[in-house]
């Protein structure tokens, strides 16, 4: 019973990080957002800033403007995706901490769904991602590797299996269990 009680508690930090995380990835998703908002009304010739009744340059022209908008729109795109993951995560921990552990046929299932969406997502966002680049006719700069993902996706899909071991194994306990007190 201890190992149980101490998995639990490892599973509520990390529900606590996905949380903090989750924020973290919405915060910088609104900020590419209205990064993204700005560029495009200064790239359409609209006014951003003014200071004292003066237009404020905060935005380069020509293809630097370009470059910028596909980085953010980019980003915001990767930012959402992972806070839709970080929100699915979020409620596989919540039910986790409610059933009392992770041996479940429930939670095997929702850690199976979560890995194969932690291999697809990121896939899905990164196409986008790069049509949007090619759309706007920049080079996007920086890299962008979906191998973390595909690993993270794979050692779930793994703990799954484990899980759901685990909680056939915990089946077969209490039928013999309540087989002996018969």
């Amino acid at each position: 019973m201890k190992s149980l009680q101490t998995i639990q508690k490892t599973f509520r930090v990390f529900q606590i990080l996905t949380k903090i995380a989750f924020v973290f990835s919405i915060v910088g998703a609104s900020v590419c957002a209205v990064g993204a908002l700005c560029a495009m009304a200064w790239y359409t010739g609209g006014q951003v800033f003014s200071l004292f009744g003066e237009p404020v340059t905060i935005f380069a022209s020509g293809d630097g403007l370009k470059q910028m908008l596909a980085v953010l729109l980019s980003d915001l795109i990767l930012l959402v995706t992972e806070a839709i993951l970080l929100a699915f995560a979020g409620r596989y921990f919540k039910i986790e901490q409610a059933e009392g552990t992770p041996f479940t046929e429930n939670g095997a299932n929702l850690i199976r769904k979560l890995g194969i969406r932690c291999i697809y997502m990121p896939i899905v966002a990164i196409v986008i991602a790069s049509v949007i680049t090619v759309c706007l006719g920049v080079e996007r700069s920086g890299d962008i590797s979906n191998l973390p993902s595909v690993a993270t996706g794979i050692v779930l899909i793994l703990a799954s299996l484990i899980f759901r071991y685990g909680a056939e194994l915990e089946a077969r306990n209490r039928a013999l269990i309540s087989d002996e007190e018969e």
